[in-house]
């Protein structure tokens, strides 16, 4: 059991102990993002905030795909060209 104090509310979060270190970094985080927002108070606050970082992730899973994308077809050329290479070495009989 893990508690956190966000936006002087706590909150009891039920977790593993390996959790706690990324959970109370994720409330950092948030704490942070609750600050950049001082002329919003309450639910419109806590509202932008989870848009912002539901749009952080959303940008930041399609740069993942788009990064996975370009190494996997790397790697099929890397494959390729030692393929050819390897098939170019071999001695005819």
């Amino acid at each position: 059991m893990l508690t956190l104090t966000l936006m002087e509310h706590n909150f009891e979060i039920p977790c593993e102990a390996s959790e706690h270190e990324r959970l109370i970094e994720a409330a950092t985080l948030l704490e942070d993002k609750l600050d950049q927002l001082p002329e919003l108070k309450g639910e419109g606050k806590v509202l932008m905030v989870a848009l912002n970082l539901c749009y952080d992730y959303l940008q930041l899973k399609e740069d993942t795909t788009q990064y996975t994308q370009r190494v996997e077809q790397q790697l099929e050329t890397a494959i390729s060209h030692i393929a050819q290479s390897n098939t170019s070495e071999t001695p005819n009989n």
